[in-house]
């Protein structure tokens, strides 16, 4: 980052978020417990592991947990259980993806806060034992915080412990060059810069694991701040000019929603969820729009007039 900084007037630190969180309670360095990242990225390089006959246990209630539970359904194993600490409509996943799951076979321990995994004679994970929980006073996020019951604690057995608690990066070269980093993640203001004035970040090795569409954002806006930083103001025109929307004239209509596969078809393959839309469909999604891409939803909500 030092050479970095001596070389360039301006860094734009974009790197996503790559390692995995550990969820820090005693055994997690037993065999046969690995991470979600690791899991997923394998997946992705096309190394598919035989999960057949096997107990899954996933702790997390993300979507990247919702991933490796839908993973390993596909990949054959005989069980698969997603431990959850508060209720399952404070899951950060996307409620589609945990109905998907349900209708895949995924089981829900929601209410259920990890406490320690029990290994076997051999150091490899035999069951993961969980505190069950109550829901507690609202936390700064809204979402009732989970509190330890006077219940007893669960044990449930697994033959492979996947860990999807959240990601972050690798923080220590960033924070000895004087870039704040916290939780994993490096602190960013709204305008994308960071502690240093010439550096700026964004996406998810900022926000933490979110959608494409916040990082695209965030890239746009450190483009303007990074252009502005330097002393200039560009503008991007573009050489297509784009009617002004008649707001008068659009007719509101509702969004086509596309159809999945049948859940107990898809669930034995990695080939696509949802049915590609027909021409019918693609027609009336069409004509849906509004420019937003040129002129911003917002000018239709009272937010901004102008475009970027």
């Amino acid at each position: 980052m030092d050479q970095l900084k001596n070389d360039y007037d301006a860094v734009y630190i974009a790197i996503g978020a790559q390692t995995d969180r550990k969820a820090g309670i005693p055994g997690e360095d037993s065999g046969h417990v690995i991470s979600a990242v690791e899991m997923l990225r394998g997946i992705g390089d096309y190394q598919m592991p035989d999960f057949t006959g096997k107990k899954v246990v996933v702790i997390g209630g993300g979507n990247v947990a919702m991933d490796v539970n839908r993973s390993a359904v596909r990949l054959g194993a005989e069980k698969v259980s997603c431990v959850y600490r508060r209720r399952q409509a404070d899951m950060t996943a996307l409620p589609e993806e945990v109905e998907g799951a349900l209708a895949e076979g995924v089981e829900l321990l929601t209410m259920m806060a990890p406490v320690r995994i029990e290994a076997d004679a051999d150091g490899n994970a035999a069951a993961l034992w969980v505190k069950p929980q109550i829901s507690g006073a609202f936390d700064k996020g809204g979402r009732p915080a989970p509190t330890a019951s006077d219940m007893p604690e669960v044990r449930i057995p697994a033959d492979l412990i996947v860990v999807a608690v959240g990601q972050g990066i690798e923080s220590r070269h960033f924070e000895e060059s004087g870039i704040t980093v916290r939780r994993g993640s490096i602190t960013a203001g709204d305008d994308t810069a960071v502690s240093d004035e010439k550096i700026f970040a964004g996406g998810d090795c900022v926000t933490g694991p979110a959608t494409a569409i916040r990082a695209i954002a965030a890239g746009k806006v450190a483009a303007a701040n990074i252009d502005e930083f330097l002393g200039f103001r560009h503008e991007i025109s573009a050489d297509v000019v784009l009617p002004a929307p008649k707001i008068n004239s659009v007719v509101q209509r509702g969004r086509v929603n596309l159809t999945e596969r049948e859940a107990g078809e898809r669930k034995n393959d990695f080939d696509a969820i949802e049915h590609e839309m027909t021409c019918m469909q693609a027609d009336m999604e069409s004509s849906r729009c509004l420019h937003c891409d040129y002129f911003g939803f917002g000018n239709f909500r009272g937010g901004r007039e102008t475009k970027w």
